[in-house]
C-alpha cells in the first residue's frame, strides 16, 4: 500500500456529534455510489476529497464564500463548477449538495470518515508513526513492511512530525501505541529510578 501524505486525522476535530453523524452518512453514501457505479473509483474519490478538503483548508475565503448564506445558491454552483471542473462528477455533486444545504465545513470530516470506511473495507489498517524529524521515504516503507509483518495485514502509513519527541518513533497503529522514542525512554527511565 501507498504512503498518506497527509497525517491521520483519526476523528474531525472541531466537529459536532450531530454533524459528524453526518458527515458519516455523506461518507457512507459515498462509497456505496464509489462501489455500485461503472464509473466509480473509490481510491480516486478518496484523492480527490481529500485534495478538496485541503484546497478549502488552504483558502479560507473560498470556504468562506461557498458557507456564505449572503452570496447566492446559483453563483456558489458557478463556483464549484468552475473550481473543481476537472473533478468527477461526484464530487461535484457532493460539493453542490454540500452548498446547497450549508454543510460545505462538513467536507474535512467527509474525507476523513470517507478514507476511514474505504480503508475498513479493503481490510487495510491505518497507522501514524510519529518522529522527530521527517523520516526518507526509504525509512517510511521500512517502518510500513515492519508494521505490515508485525499486524499481518495491509498498512497504510500517515506521518507526523513532533520536535518535542528528540528522536526515536512513536508508532500507533491498532489501538496500540509503540513508545520508541528518547523522550519516552528517558520517561520511563525516571519511572524506574522514582520507584528504586
Amino acid at each position: 500500500m501507498p504512503l498518506c501524505p497527509r497525517s491521520a486525522r483519526g476523528g474531525a476535530p472541531g466537529v459536532k456529534r450531530g454533524e459528524l453523524t453526518a458527515a458519516r452518512r455523506y461518507a457512507r453514501a459515498l462509497l456505496e455510489v464509489a462501489f455500485q457505479s461503472a464509473a466509480g473509483d473509490p481510491a480516486a474519490l478518496r484523492r480527490e476529497l481529500e485534495a478538496a478538503a485541503a484546497l478549502l483548508e488552504s483558502q479560507p475565503e473560498l470556504a468562506d464564500a461557498l458557507g456564505s448564506p449572503a452570496v447566492p445558491a446559483e453563483a456558489k454552483r458557478n463556483v464549484v463548477q468552475a473550481v473543481w471542473r476537472e473533478a468527477s462528477p461526484l464530487l461535484r455533486r457532493l460539493l453542490e449538495m454540500l452548498v446547497e444545504r450549508g454543510r460545505v465545513g462538513l467536507l474535512d470530516a467527509i474525507a476523513t470518515l470517507y478514507a476511514q470506511l474505504w480503508n475498513a473495507a479493503r481490510g487495510v489498517l491505518p497507522a501514524e508513526a510519529t518522529s522527530a524529524v521527517p523520516l526518507s521515504e526509504e525509512q517510511l516503507a521500512s517502518v510500513q513492511r515492519a508494521l505490515g509483518r508485525a499486524t499481518g495485514r495491509d498498512v497504510e502509513l500517515s506521518t507526523a512530525v513532533d520536535a518535542a519527541l528528540l528522536g526515536g518513533l512513536l508508532v500507533r497503529v491498532g489501538g496500540q501505541v509503540y513508545d520508541g522514542t528518547v523522550r519516552g525512554r528517558l520517561r520511563a527511565l525516571r519511572e524506574r529510578l522514582a520507584a528504586d
